[in-house]
């Protein structure tokens, strides 16, 4: 029997697994007797679910086939630019006055865990927790379509840890087969088996971690529905919430406990061969996210004084702990802000606020849910100027970091270069396009920070003032959601399209 084409099969579980989705936000507005809002997810559920079936039946007797839209690039654009659109149907129903244009760059800001925001007002907690659900969703398909999809061409950051080794025969037999067969013409796409294999792995620790902080939030004394949305925009790194600061207290370092996952892949199941054999105390991402983070609580306690004048000891170190909060929610591109730091004029207005801006720029770790530059780029790129330092001291120096530290120098550092000059290059790109919409220099160039990284409350403590996604006119939008799409997807992805090395 003939099977659908693995592309078709791909769009259609998603489309059918967004439908699904819908079910909740529903069920939740026939609670909370927000009947109009619960009809519309409803009645888009039954229309999405239905259309995921005809295309199905459709497609089911058509022979499968390797295509030239085979390529992994093709398969996340198109789910990061069709499925938004089916998203925002419910939402130009459940909001009244709201634009369709305005629904789907919310989902897109949602699904790519960009989590910005345009809708006026505090919103109802349906929508909100259809908002968080998008992006938990959208943290589960970047796990495992990394994974899935990156890992077997060496992008997506895998180029670095494949330098560490500098030697073809240490990469797995399949990675190996797959890498190779990009350069060939005789291509056979595996992704539909390799996604499936992926989501049975990642799924039930992704959703566990989820079930346990919705819980222990819960016992911490906040309202149920409150910490389901924070619990899923904590595993999503997408810094979604039903009210504007978080609760503080217990909470915060129970969400500080899982945003720790989003510093470093091989925490989660199947990634243990990324960095070889090394202890996990020696993970080059987690020792540079704790000297980061060191450093940043004291640059902000030296300028925030804490300490200096008449307090109590325990206010002095609820402030540090409110630092290093919001130095790793920023880190991971998450964008929390600790409830311990926020004053009357805001800790990081001005210069304060663009230390965050560089931890978001900086990111989490590789193939993890956090976006930005990726914590392993920047310690590959630290290492070989290092390296060139001691070269300029003592030119007849020899290197002895090791043949992993080597090759991490070589290779890694190249690539790291490389697309750290994309990603420049995308930021005035998006910068120079939003300038000619009429926005001014500085708001631009946060809001394309904000979207590259893809850390939506950046705008709101990186200015002097709070910046507003909904101030962006029509033409704006679209230029951000497509900048937080390019900044979900690897950018050396879209490259390789155009150059298979």
């Amino acid at each position: 029997m003939r099977r659908s084409s693995r592309g078709t099969v791909i769009m259609v579980a998603l489309i059918g697994a967004t439908a699904a989705a819908m079910l909740l936000p529903a069920a939740v507005g026939f609670t909370l007797r927000e009947h109009a809002l619960a009809r519309a997810f409803l009645y888009s559920a039954s229309l999405l679910a239905s259309v995921a079936g005809l295309i199905f039946l459709a497609s089911r007797g058509t022979r499968t086939h390797d295509s030239v839209l085979s390529h992994p690039f093709h398969y996340l654009a198109i789910a990061y630019l069709l499925l938004p659109a089916l998203m925002a149907i419910p939402l130009t129903e459940a909001e009244p006055g709201m634009r369709f244009l305005d629904a789907w760059f919310e989902m897109v800001a949602a699904f790519t865990t960009t989590g910005a925001s345009v809708i006026d007002g505090p919103g109802t907690l349906s929508l909100h927790l259809w908002r968080a659900l998008v992006a938990w969703g959208g943290g589960l398909f970047t796990l495992v379509a990394v994974m899935a999809l990156l890992a077997p061409m060496n992008l997506g950051g895998f180029e670095l840890f494949a330098a560490q080794t500098m030697r073809r025969t240490d990469l797995p037999d399949w990675s190996h087969a797959h890498r190779a067969s990009y350069l060939d013409e005789g291509y056979s796409d595996k992704s539909l088996t390799r996604l499936r294999d992926q989501l049975a792995l990642v799924g039930p620790i992704y959703l566990g971690l989820t079930l346990a902080l919705w819980v222990a939030l819960s016992i911490a004394g906040n309202p149920p529905l409150i910490s389901l949305i924070v619990a899923m925009s904590t595993l999503s790194t997408s810094g979604i919430l039903a009210e504007p600061v978080l609760m503080g207290g217990v909470s915060e370092v129970l969400i500080a406990l899982v945003l720790v996952f989003a510093l470093c892949r091989r925490l989660w199941p199947g990634a243990t061969s990324m960095a070889g054999q090394e202890p996990l105390r020696q993970d080059m991402e987690l020792r540079l996210a704790l000297v980061l983070m060191a450093v940043i609580v004291l640059v902000l306690g030296v300028r925030a004084g804490f300490g200096a004048g008449p307090g109590s000891p325990g206010a002095a170190l609820a402030e540090i702990w409110g630092m290093a909060f919001t130095a790793l929610s920023f880190l991971t591109t998450t964008g929390f802000v600790s409830a311990h730091v926020v004053g009357p004029d805001g800790v990081f207005a001005g210069p304060g606020g663009l230390i965050f801006l560089g931890l978001a720029m900086i990111g989490g770790g590789v193939a993890t849910t956090a976006g930005g530059l990726k914590l392993m780029r920047v310690f590959a790129l630290f290492w070989q100027a290092r390296h060139e330092v001691e070269r300029l001291v003592y030119p007849v120096s020899v290197g002895g970091d090791g043949p992993r530290l080597r090759g991490l120098r070589r290779v890694g550092a190249v690539s790291a270069w490389l697309f750290l000059m994309i990603f420049i290059f995308s930021l005035v790109s998006l910068t120079a396009l939003l300038t000619l919409t009429g926005v001014h220099f500085e708001d631009a160039m946060i809001f394309a920070v904000a979207a590259l990284t893809t850390t939506g409350p950046l705008a709101q403590v990186a200015g002097a003032e709070p910046l507003l996604w909904a101030d962006l006119g029509g033409l704006a939008k679209v230029v951000m959601a497509f900048g937080m799409v390019l900044g979900r997807l690897e950018l050396l992805l879209l490259l390789s399209i155009f150059w298979r090395r």
